[in-house]
């Protein structure tokens, strides 16, 4: 470097300098609302080469890259102050990085983790994706260890872990409301998204499927999983812009274990393309285990609704202690507009003891529609015992709809019914008796509930839809009963 140049390095330095300390002085001014940066390279580097890397950029928001570390060109793709105690945006340069034809950043190591707080790193107006080169190295490619950030509109792939929200980092937002924020994060040879802290929120993106949300990327392990020290997190919301595809993995779309609590997962396709007219297999849709308590799949308001069809099991529950858990309003088998069925070989499987978990309700929008599956739900083992299975929609499933095997919910007996006009008949002493309608032997509409007596007689005199009434029971415990044998309603 000449005389000359170094000199006139060294005076566009001062420069920024004294904007960057202008701009932050008297609070409220452009220094208050943090840097913006722009990536402007798909190179994984760290040298002085005129243009920043997404690695740098990181840095930069970080506080671990001071500004007067760049050369001058890269000074011009930095706007404002970075650093660990500002809000910053990370966004890419669309010439580098063109809309509709993503460039790739093959990684070389794992990101620096966004460690500042706040920042935002944004590829929603470029076309960004961010590759762990997982065919020769194992990398959690993008970190969270702090609170408030948002990653939205990249491509994730080939990375161990795509993406890890760690303990402590509460908070953070993955994905958005447009089809431009969303996630891609598929084609992983372990994790999707790892959220193992509080409060955060996965929304519109496509997890497992490639960019079209119509063909398998699968991810090898988890679509997302929560964790230990996992609470509080949301997997989608009650509307439609905030619903995940989570379809096409090869082990669990969502998986909650290890004592997390607490975590919703509502309004997502799981096993379905973008359009939900097609199944696109995850061996297990949703798995609530090893201890996973007080958890929430689906909801009682329309919009909460999962759509889970097309796999292997729709919601797997197992294991001690995993228990308190609700799964409601959920459609389970159909397409989202029940018509078509999609079907998974079970609906809702318990097994390997877990206990006191609910499958449905009886209060408005909380039973679950179950239909079209080979096994609608099925509680399995001696000591999964204590799930409650009441008010659901259950029909046109090919073998079993309510199934309590090999001592699952105690093998609860199920009522005898002795006619329809009223519903009459024996159950267990003080069992509440479920009363459902079917045109076959399940239980399509429930139509309500009585209780038997300590001589275990009961009698309904509600309404009842038929052709065909059904009923289940369920005892102090909460254990219920397959359906009964069916017999013939008033209604032809």
């Amino acid at each position: 470097m000449s005389v000359w140049e170094r000199a006139t390095r060294i005076a566009t330095l001062a420069v920024v300098l004294l904007v960057f300390s202008l701009a932050g002085c008297g609070g409220g001014g452009e220094g208050s609302r943090g840097a913006v940066i722009t990536v402007g390279t798909t190179a994984d580097t760290t040298e002085r080469d005129g243009a920043v890397s997404l690695r740098e950029a990181l840095q930069l928001a970080n506080g671990e890259l001071a500004a007067t570390d760049l050369d001058a060109k890269e000074l011009d793709n930095v706007r404002r102050a970075p650093g660990a105690a500002s809000a910053d945006t990370i966004v890419f340069d669309p010439v580098a990085f063109p809309n509709g034809q993503p460039a790739t950043i093959t990684l070389t190591a794992n990101l620096p983790p966004l460690s500042g707080g706040n920042d935002t790193v944004d590829g929603s107006s470029a076309g960004v994706i961010i590759d762990g080169n997982g065919e020769v190295q194992e990398l959690t490619c993008l970190t969270i260890t702090s609170s408030g950030n948002s990653l939205k509109g990249l491509q994730v792939q080939n990375c161990r872990t795509a993406v890890l929200i760690d303990r402590g980092a509460e908070a953070n937002t993955i994905g958005g409301t447009t089809p431009g924020e969303r996630n891609v994060v598929s084609g992983n040879p372990g994790v999707g998204i790892e959220i193992r802290s509080v409060g955060n929120i996965v929304i519109g993106n496509y997890i497992g499927t490639d960019a079209t949300g119509t063909v398998a990327m699968p991810n090898d392990l988890e679509g997302v999983w929560i964790g230990p020290g996992g609470r509080d997190n949301r997997i989608g919301g009650s509307t439609a812009k905030e619903r995940n595809v989570i379809s096409g993995n090869k082990l669990f779309g969502v998986s909650i274990t290890g004592e997390a609590t607490g975590n919703r997962v509502q309004g997502n396709y799981i096993g379905l393309n973008a359009a939900g007219t097609a199944g696109i297999r995850n061996n297990f849709g949703v798995l609530l285990g090893q201890g996973a308590q007080n958890n929430i799949v689906g909801g009682s308001a329309p919009g909460e609704r999962n759509v889970v069809s097309g796999n292997g099991a729709g919601i797997l529950i197992r294991r001690a202690n995993t228990s308190n858990n609700l799964v409601q309003g959920n459609i389970i088998g159909p397409d989202p507009d029940a018509i078509e069925m999609i079907g998974n070989a079970y609906g809702v499987w318990l097994v390997d003891g877990a206990q006191h978990n609910v499958v449905g309700g009886t209060l408005a929008g909380e039973g679950n529609l179950i239909a079209g599956n080979d096994s609608a739900v099925v509680a399995e083992g001696l000591d999964t015992i204590g799930n409650t299975i009441r008010g659901n929609s259950i029909y046109e499933n090919l073998t079993r709809a309510i199934a309590t095997v090999e001592g699952g919910n105690a093998e609860l007996a199920q009522p005898l019914l002795e006619g329809a006009n009223p519903v009459r008949g024996t159950a267990c002493p003080n069992c509440t008796v479920d009363i459902y309608s079917d045109e076959g032997n399940e239980g399509r509409t429930y139509d309500g509930s009585t209780l038997a007596d300590a001589d275990g007689r009961f009698v309904f005199d509600g309404e009842t839809a038929g052709p065909n009434i059904t009923t289940t029971a369920t005892d102090a415990d909460g254990n219920t009963s397959a359906f009964s044998e069916p017999v013939r309603g008033s209604r032809p």
